[in-house]
């Protein structure tokens, strides 16, 4: 007999929405996988968001006009995952994350195990993988204000113009 709480289980992880161009092969780009995410049926009432790839060459992420940079009425969490077993401290590549608007621009660079916290609309994206010498894991949690329903809708994409790679 299943367990009365299956339903909160989600064996298997879900492609993202088809009618977005997530992926750039020419960029080295891997569409992500979502576990959650209001756009999701399955385990829609959690209010949160989970999303990864494995990313194993030198790849760019927040660069297609479908998915720019962009801000959320939640918090994230960006999460790079070195795949060392020996060393869990080593990323395996140098990863460059841009954050902020205008004067405000910044690119944060991390080449470790790292947690990158982005405050609810701040604006956030591209994200460059570079040097990429083994795979690691890139995770994003979306943590929603308990009073708010997440909104990961592409209303708060912002059309820059394309930053060098």
């Amino acid at each position: 007999m299943p367990s009365k709480y299956e339903k909160y289980v989600l064996r298997k992880p879900t492609p993202p929405d088809p009618d977005v161009q997530w992926g750039r092969a020419d960029l080295g780009i891997m569409a992500p996988y979502f576990f959650l995410s209001p756009r999701i049926k399955a385990l829609r009432e959690s209010n949160s968001m989970v999303e990864y790839v494995w990313v194993g060459k030198d790849s760019a992420f927040g660069v297609t006009n479908d998915r720019g940079p962009h801000r959320h009425n939640c918090d994230e969490l960006f999460l790079f995952i070195g795949s060392n077993a020996k060393d869990p401290d080593d990323l395996g590549a140098d990863v460059e994350f841009w954050m902020g608007e205008g004067k405000d621009l910044e690119k944060v660079k991390v080449n470790t195990t790292s947690l990158i916290y982005v405050p609810k609309n701040l604006l956030h994206l591209p994200l460059f993988a570079k040097n990429v010498k083994r795979p690691f894991l890139h995770v994003v949690i979306g943590v929603p204000n308990p009073k708010e329903t997440i909104d990961t809708s592409l209303e708060h994409t912002v059309r820059l113009p394309p930053r060098g790679v």
